[in-house]
């Protein structure tokens, strides 16, 4: 009876456990999914998320730019490019380009203008009539040069470009003639020995003559009241061709005189070009007179340079030009100013160009911009 009994029990027995057993392997394996789905799920959301954000938002950093567009690479085309540009384009580093996650493409080829994402073209060298272009690209105009000396392209040419590059700050892409910084670290100089070289008062050099600015007028009323020696084709003596790089002339000048006049050939809005930067770049110990534009003071740091702009009349300029000539102290405290900086040359200041391409590019997100309608009356209107 006992043995009848025992079988029974011990195969309940044997089943519960059974059913214990799966059952605690079954709840623990329900738990793990319980808790790995969710970080799963957590990061998907996230990514999502994010994407979501980015394509909506016209002004994110480059720091969170889609995945699609910072990897992509950017075929950038100088179509027709002047033979002054093609040493930079070939040159062109983009490791120093600072927050750019795309990888630019510079050419020279207009054989690959349909590959190319940007058309750069030059006003002086625009052909007749635009080539084909496609739907996708984005077509830039280019031009370092005022509305007086800026070629007028054909009415072909009005409704074609989305974007354009300029000296001017309100350009598109920005491309100044240079960019004036402070030294992080002073430079230390022999300032008596700067100031017993100069024997001379003031120069003014020019190849062009006349011009809408009418510099040689305002040079020959300086001429009153002053010592201007005068070089180039508008003065009275030659030294050296005609060149936007730094000479043997313009060193030498910063040694024997006091003032140096970077007059430009037309005033006009943010026209400031290599005659006055060369001077910063170059650190050259000669003080700056510049005859505008009036918004200079805005980007050249003060107690540097001088403006005519700031004088009633020629005859007030000299007087303060002669008040600081003569005050040994006070012309080096304009000196000594001007050597707290320096500043970028052309070469940089079109790589750094050429980044802000790039950095432009990621920013659109894939958008398309509008093209600029008659955009060079309405880019030069007032320029000047």
């Amino acid at each position: 009876m006992r043995d009848k009994l025992t079988l029974p029990v011990i195969f309940i027995v044997i089943i519960l456990c059974f059913v214990f057993v799966l059952g605690y392997f079954m709840s623990s394996s329900k738990g793990f999914v319980t808790i790995m789905k969710p970080k799963i799920k957590r990061k998907e959301h996230l990514e999502q998320s994010t994407w979501l954000k980015n394509t909506q938002d016209l002004s994110f950093t480059h720091e969170n730019v889609p995945l699609p567009f910072a990897n992509k690479s950017w075929r950038i085309l100088w179509y027709n490019c002047p033979s002054y540009l093609v040493s930079a384009v070939k040159s062109f580093e983009q490791a120093k380009c600072k927050n750019v996650l795309s990888k630019c493409i510079l050419s020279t080829n207009i054989k690959q203008l349909d590959v190319s994402d940007i058309v750069i073209f030059t006003h002086a060298y625009l052909p007749r009539s635009p080539p084909k272009k496609l739907e996708s690209q984005i077509w830039c105009f280019n031009t370092m040069e005022n509305k007086a000396f800026t070629h007028h392209p054909s009415d072909d040419w009005k409704d074609k470009f989305e974007w354009i590059m300029s000296y001017r700050r309100d350009a598109d892409i920005v491309r100044p003639y240079g960019k004036i910084i402070r030294r992080k670290q002073k430079i230390y100089k022999n300032y008596t020995t700067v100031i017993e070289h100069k024997s001379k008062f003031s120069v003014w050099m020019s190849s062009h003559c006349p011009v809408p600015s009418r510099c040689k007028a305002y040079i020959e009323e300086l001429q009153k009241y002053i010592e201007v020696d005068t070089f180039g084709t508008c003065g009275k003596k030659l030294c050296g061709t005609r060149t936007p790089l730094i000479t043997d002339c313009l060193k030498n000048f910063s040694i024997e005189y006091k003032f140096y006049f970077s007059f430009e050939n037309n005033i006009c809005r943010d026209y400031t070009t290599e005659k006055l930067f060369n001077l910063y770049t170059h650190d050259l110990n000669i003080i700056p007179v510049v005859n505008g534009p009036r918004e200079a003071a805005e980007y050249l740091p003060k107690e540097t340079f001088l403006s005519a702009m700031n004088f009633s009349s020629p005859k007030d300029l000299a007087e303060t030009l002669k008040t600081i000539g003569s005050n040994e102290s006070l012309y080096l405290e304009y000196l000594k100013k001007k050597d707290d900086y320096f500043a970028l040359d052309q070469t940089t200041m079109f790589r750094d160009a050429m980044c802000d391409t790039c950095k432009m590019m990621e920013q659109l997100n894939g958008r398309k911009p509008h093209t600029k309608a008659n955009f060079f009356d309405t880019y030069f209107k007032n320029d000047c």
